[in-house]
């Protein structure tokens, strides 16, 4: 239906009573939560049972679990703002979702889940060196915290936006929440707070969907309007420009890589797959989140596109009613459902649900990180007691930095863009440090770390310098932003400026588009940890530990003969798994995929799932 262009905030219905209600008692149901984990069970005394719940958590949350912990407001919020602006291309994030949960389950997950290390970064002490772990730990630390303060700011703008509440109030509420509860009960609170908000996420954000469609005249129409509009354009653009900023490749490459960084080897994820008693279950989680995440993913890009559907003939950007492309979808939700009592709320709560998920589970791996590789080098034999006291005060320590640190996100342009661009930076080279020591047998430590600091030094500078120069892409035109008399402007709109001469003085690297940060990195600390390891004296095969690496080569070389094949695992006793041959295991029906689960260490810690673990020790005694 026509929109009738308004010109003041004051046009639009104010936040009733029974949205208030809404959101308090959402919040008070999530801390509700944290104080009932902490009150009952073993009442989080144990480091154990506030990071790893005991390894007694069920299937279903967990799944849930991992699904929302990155279906945060950068999701909920910036990928309706993407769409608005620039059109429908990041829909093919789905796709390469498509292709990561595969390569986790088979790949990364039996490696971490049958090693049984608290800390993922143990592992690049295992195969390459201690400072190394301490090094991939502070950037870890660094990454996460700035990535929650992005994800924090995010419902804060949303319920700033819609209540007129200063955003450095809604910041408060939200990561004190948040922290107040994580602490409180631990893992076990925050699985079963993101199943709980995961379940508001989707309400609200269906609910804004189907509003959406319906102010825009329906799905065909949204559709007709899309593609009129070049919003659909990005969905056919094969091109191999690095610079251009959306592209089939650069979405569907970019996001494998991102995705496989976030569900492979960020301890926020590998945390909740060693809380479940048995690696098939472990597994089974990823595979119960892949619809979810699908289905979000479409949700999201499709209200996007109704919302421009919407907002066609008089943008709000351009009259200055909002300062942000991501405050699209709160300002919407309030224009047309402002004159429901709750339901402006329900769907603030959806956003909301969203960084709380995300937040919880952040802060929740900060602190074991925080326990494994800070404290627990430097003292090994602390107290059960001692441990779990470190954990709670570290996640509150991680929450308050967080908050902080949200302050200044409001100075980092759009919301999803900044997330993806700061975690290409630095979880690019982290996976490939990771790939480095599972795939190439011959990587020693010297190329280890040579590598992750090429490509962390090499994608921090074009990241911060195309965040510094500021380079433009071509994006569609949003609206007929000129005519005055139909769309009053509130504000003076920034002149527009041409993406070219704008682009005419920057270096072409720093076009580059964020999405290519991650594999760019990972390739640079492949590429020169492998020149680097041949250039000092590479590792040998027969001496690694069969349980750190992967046979990459020998599964892609499945058509060769199997004397050729057997060449291929350059040495690597993987036969010492299981004292049997690699030829047996394949006949026996054992998927090489899954080699290393066959490991005389995943049946101690299987053994042990069901005995009161006091204290993290035990964790790494099974597993060794």
């Amino acid at each position: 239906m026509a929109r009738t262009p308004i010109t003041s905030w004051d046009e639009i219905p104010t936040f009733h009573w029974a949205d208030y209600l809404v959101l308090a008692l959402m919040l008070a149901a999530s801390g509700a939560i944290g104080i009932y984990y902490a009150c009952t069970g073993g009442k989080q005394k144990t480091a154990g049972e506030f990071l790893l719940g005991d390894r007694k958590m069920q299937t279903f949350p967990v799944a849930m679990s991992l699904l929302a912990s990155f279906l945060s407001s950068v999701t909920l919020l910036g990928i309706p703002a993407e769409v608005y602006m620039n059109g429908a291309g990041y829909w093919y994030i789905a796709l390469s979702f498509c292709f990561v949960i595969p390569m986790v389950v088979w790949i990364y997950m039996p490696i971490f889940y049958n090693l049984g290390y608290v800390s993922a970064f143990e592992y690049l002490e295992k195969r390459f060196s201690r400072p190394l772990r301490v090094y991939a730990f502070v950037l870890f630390c660094v990454n996460m915290m700035v990535y929650l303060a992005v994800v924090l700011y995010g419902p804060a703008i949303a319920l700033s936006a819609v209540t007129r509440i200063p955003t450095w109030v809604c910041i408060l509420i939200v990561g004190s929440i948040c922290t107040f509860y994580t602490a409180m009960g631990g893992v076990k609170a925050v699985v079963w707070t993101d199943t709980m908000q995961l379940v508001l996420m989707f309400g609200g954000s269906i609910t804004a969907l189907a509003v959406a469609v319906h102010y825009a005249g329906g799905i065909t129409n949204v559709a007709l309007v899309a593609k009129e509009s070049g919003r659909l354009y990005d969905l056919y653009n094969f091109s191999p420009d690095p610079k251009q900023r959306h592209t089939v490749w650069s979405v569907v490459i970019g996001g494998i890589f991102f995705w496989t960084s976030v569900y492979g080897v960020n301890q926020t994820q590998i945390q909740r797959y060693l809380s479940i008693p048995t690696l098939r279950q472990a597994q089974n989680c990823l595979w119960i989140g892949l619809p979810g995440f699908v289905v979000m993913l479409t949700t999201t890009t499709w209200t996007g596109l109704a919302l421009y559907v919407y907002y066609q003939n008089c943008d709000p950007l351009w009259q200055g009613l909002i300062s942000a492309p991501d405050q699209i979808l709160p300002m919407f939700a309030l224009e047309t459902l402002g004159h429901l009592p709750g339901v402006t709320g329900l769907f603030v709560v959806g956003v909301f649900s969203g960084s709380l998920s995300t937040i919880s589970s952040g802060v929740s791996s900060l602190a074991a990180n925080f326990l494994e590789d800070c404290c627990r080098l430097m003292r090994p034999n602390m107290t059960a007691h001692t441990q779990a006291v470190i954990s709670k005060i570290a996640a509150v320590s991680f929450g308050l930095v967080s908050i902080a640190c949200a302050f200044i996100v409001e100075q980092l342009g759009q919301v999803l863009e900044f997330a993806y661009a700061l975690f290409g930076m630095i979880s690019g080279p982290l996976l490939g440090v990771f790939a480095l020591g599972m795939f190439f047998p011959w990587s020693n430590k010297n190329g280890a770390l040579a590598g992750f600091t090429t490509g962390l030094v090499l994608t921090i500078w074009i990241g911060l310098g195309a965040k510094i120069t500021g380079p433009m892409h071509v994006q569609p035109v949003r609206g007929r932003i000129n005519d005055t008399v139909a769309c009053p402007a509130v504000r003076p709109y920034p002149a527009i400026i041409d993406p070219y001469e704008n682009n005419a003085n920057i270096l072409d690297v720093y076009e580059m588009s964020y999405l290519w940060y991650g594999p760019f990195g990972c390739s640079v600390v492949i590429v020169t940890g492998l020149i680097v390891s041949f250039l000092t004296g590479r590792s040998h095969g027969k001496h690694m530990d069969p349980r750190l690496m992967y046979p990459l080569f020998y599964k892609f070389a499945f058509f060769l003969p199997r004397k050729y094949r057997e060449k291929l695992l350059f040495g690597v006793p993987y036969s010492d798994l299981d004292g049997d041959s690699m030829g047996n295991k394949e006949r026996n029906g054992h998927a090489m995929g899954s080699c290393v689960t066959i490991t005389t260490g995943v049946d101690i810690i299987n053994s042990r799932s069901g005995a009161k673990l006091d204290d993290l020790s035990q964790y790494q005694t099974s597993a060794l």
